[in-house]
């Protein structure tokens, strides 16, 4: 197949594309603005940024060649920006693609903040920011780097873009939200990412819109080249509905608010550790999740579309189901209603009525009444040959999951091992999973995990995350 690169070689602005925007394709890029921003935050110690399964031999030469700028302003800045308002996740890929593609300066002035820019970006802090990374690209000879990898970064726009021509995401996005003939969509390779995906935009007075969901990497082969696979599907259409729900939910936020603050405190414990971390966030999350399945149901299997929405409702949006029907009504009324944006008050009565039964809700999931060894014990008898989970209603038998502690090292050695298979007992009430515990040792793991969700009633609805400490008594 032939390839077509473009290559724009000034600082700041490489942007090497995969292939040609056509009306029906969607174009990938790796776009250096996106590049360097991720690199300046992942000096100034954002998590996010430096996630384990970002490491790669990019990453290797990233770190070699802008290491020693650790202490740069711009890193400083970055630091105080993120400690002062927030800034980072999304708020940073929001900043890069709002500079212009042919040198650091805002595509819209920063004297007011521009539409699509995260708000957590003050107008000041932009722009003191926006002069500390020109002269952090300059020192750090940003260009050459970018320069010299440019054949790297059409093999990994390539692999994207492999991906992306497996599903008619333009078609369906289209249809489905309503035409965008202003739109100018790209899909960009977070390649110092990590497992992050962030769905950002442009947005101009004229209506103009430049979509730019950047798919994070967490997965490299041999040649430290990124591997996306079936995945990567929901990942994708999930980070383009963020540009078209958000601003949905933005304008009806006053509809849709009160709702959200009432839901929020019964998930907070859930949705915060995924930086879900205000009402609002937990809205623009629902809503792209609903369409996430719907994307799913129109143009993968049942099965797979099942699977989406058991996982989106791992993460805690329990909803997603009833929400996702609810869009299902919008698609078969079109002519009632021919944009989501018509459909919205529905939306907004949705939410209402779930902030009224949310009590209710919550009863349904399932919940562990005791569990032995106990959570926290640090005198377990090293004999004990159980790990004993008693729920309060009965389970579905043919699922569960015990997680181990990604921050152990290794992680499995510190999970109980099981020298004979779990069962569940004839009510589906009680879990028992054999084990052979060792004498003064802790052990640490998950009673499910938002990316395992075994674990859940026979209704269906699963049990939330637990994380389990012990530790036995020390050999006699």
């Amino acid at each position: 197949m032939r390839r077509y690169f473009a290559l724009f070689a000034l600082m700041g602005s490489l942007l090497f594309a995969s292939r040609a925007q056509a009306d029906d394709t969607i174009p990938v890029r790796v776009d250096t603005r996106v590049e360097l921003l991720s690199i300046v935050f992942r000096l100034a110690g954002a998590e996010e940024y430096n996630q384990s399964n970002s490491q790669s031999p990019y990453a290797e030469e990233v770190a070699r060649q802008f290491g020693p700028f650790k202490a740069h302003p711009a890193v400083k800045l970055a630091e105080k920006v993120r400690e002062e308002d927030g800034i980072g996740f999304d708020a940073v890929m929001s900043y890069a693609v709002h500079l212009k593609s042919d040198k650091w300066e805002p595509k819209i002035p920063f004297r007011s903040t521009p539409m699509a820019l995260d708000k957590r970006w003050k107008s000041d802090k932009a722009q003191a920011f926006l002069a500390a990374l020109k002269q952090f690209a300059a020192d750090s000879k940003a260009e050459r780097f970018f320069a010299d990898h440019k054949r790297y970064y059409a093999q990994a726009a390539e692999r994207l873009s492999a991906e992306l021509a497996r599903r008619p995401y333009r078609a369906w996005l289209g249809s489905f939200f309503g035409a965008r003939p202003k739109a100018d969509f790209c899909a960009v390779v977070g390649l110092l990412n990590g497992g992050a995906n962030y769905g950002v935009a442009v947005r101009y007075s004229d209506g103009r819109e430049e979509i730019r969901p950047i798919i994070g990497v967490h997965q490299f082969d041999a040649q430290g080249l990124p591997i996306f696979d079936a995945n990567t599907d929901a990942l994708i259409v999930h980070e383009f509905c963020h540009s078209f729900t958000n601003p949905l939910v933005d304008q009806f936020a006053k509809t849709l608010l009160p709702s959200a603050e009432t839901i929020y405190p019964h998930r907070k414990e859930l949705l915060y550790p995924q930086a879900y971390t205000t009402p609002i966030t937990m809205l623009y999350e629902s809503l792209v999740r609903a369409c996430t399945v719907r994307f799913a149901m129109d143009n993968d299997t049942p099965a797979n579309a099942a699977r989406q929405l058991m996982e989106e409702q791992a993460r805690g949006f329990f909803w997603t189901g009833e929400l996702a029907a609810l869009m299902g009504q919008y698609e078969q009324q079109r002519e009632k209603y021919p944009t989501l944006q018509a459909f919205m008050p529905e939306v907004s009565a949705f939410f209402t009525r779930t902030a009224a039964s949310i009590e209710a809700q919550m009863a349904k999931l399932p919940r562990i009444v005791s569990l032995t060894p106990a959570n926290g014990d640090k005198n377990v008898n090293p004999e004990a040959a159980e790990l004993r989970i008693e729920f309060d209603r009965p389970m579905n038998g043919a699922s569960y999951a015990i997680v181990g502690d990604p921050s152990q090292t290794p992680s499995p050695a510190n999970t109980p091992n099981g020298p004979a298979k779990p069962h569940f007992s004839a009510d589906g009430k009680v879990f028992v999973l054999p084990i052979k515990l060792e004498p003064g040792k802790t052990y640490s793991f998950g009673i499910n995990s938002i990316y395992r969700p075994g674990f859940r009633s026979a209704e269906g609805q699963f049990l939330d995350p637990i994380q389990v400490t012990f530790t036995t008594a020390g050999a006699k």
